[in-house]
């Protein structure tokens, strides 16, 4: 009886799979997969069941956290540090605020990059490219000297404006190549419509990028949330640093508390996990498409 079920089962296994792929083959690609995953997301599903244990369990030796006790001290000890939830309100404001005024130019400078030929287009897409080159950390020293210059320190404009010149090549170029994609007919209908080009880019262009325009903002709005060293050159008080380096707020010279430091940390990956469950399939859609086309 368990034989006859068992063999059920296996043909349930097989109608399910592709043609080319046998039940064997499945069997062994899931597992590789399985093992590649829990290596990949174990440090943080430990570092969250770590958030709702005390110091006792959290300093033993067992890998496993000890659950007997779950507790929800460290998310209360987080959440009423009043230097943590200021930390969080300048983290969304200056993420929200790079990831639109990034969408915005990005969009202006793809479609004129896709649309028109003028001297200079070619150079300027090959600029784009060569800023890419370049670690964050050798483009400090000139952005604070010129944000200092332009009185710009510890400002959230100051942020701003660095976190989109670090994300704005990347998202001219996804959004140019899906302007690319779109058929010119669809703008010369528009334009016979009595459109001008803005109302083009607009109604027309805009539409039909979404999922680039997915794409661009949610690696825009990452990219900014998780920043560290632009913050930490260009902030001098807590008055605009942000949630990565709220971290520092639960260690002291000589002590972490590693309990608060990863519940902090655990509150810091929250937004963006909510974040791009609500846009996977956008996101998923618009790296499949492709988009990083230029010429």
């Amino acid at each position: 009886m368990a034989t006859k079920e068992s063999q059920n089962i296996v043909k349930r296994f097989d109608a399910w799979l592709d043609d080319d792929m046998t039940p064997q083959r499945a069997v062994i690609s899931y597992a590789v997969l399985f093992m590649y995953f829990m290596f990949l997301l174990f440090p943080i599903l430990y570092i969250v069941v770590a958030t709702f244990t005390g110091p006792s369990s959290l300093y033993s030796s067992n890998i496993i956290p000890d659950l007997s006790a779950v507790t929800l001290e460290n998310y209360v000890a987080v959440l009423s540090r009043g230097d943590f939830i200021r930390y969080a309100q300048n983290s969304i404001i200056i993420a929200v605020s790079t990831t639109i005024l990034t969408l915005t130019m990005g969009s202006f400078a793809a479609y004129s990059l896709s649309r028109f030929e003028y001297p200079g287009r070619k150079p300027l897409l090959l600029g784009y490219l060569v800023t890419q080159m370049f670690p964050w950390v050798l483009l400090l020293i000139p952005f604070f000297l010129l944000m200092f210059n332009l009185g710009l320190i510890d400002s959230y404009f100051g942020i701003i404006l660095a976190h989109t010149a670090f994300a704005l090549p990347f998202a001219t170029w996804l959004l140019k190549g899906y302007f690319d994609d779109i058929p010119e007919s669809l703008a010369d209908a528009g334009k016979m419509d009595g459109c001008s080009e803005l109302q083009v880019l607009r109604y027309v262009m805009l539409p039909l990028a979404k999922p680039g325009l997915t794409v661009a903002g949610f690696y825009t709005f990452v990219l900014s949330w998780n920043d560290y060293l632009a913050v930490s050159v260009l902030t001098q008080t807590a008055a605009v640093r942000t949630l990565p380096f709220g971290l520092q707020l639960f260690q002291s010279q000589n002590q972490v508390n590693w309990g608060l430091t990863l519940t902090a940390a655990t509150l810091t990956m929250l937004p963006v996990i909510v974040l791009f469950a609500l846009v996977q399939e956008k996101v998923i859609e618009g790296l499949a498409s492709g988009g990083m086309k230029g010429s």
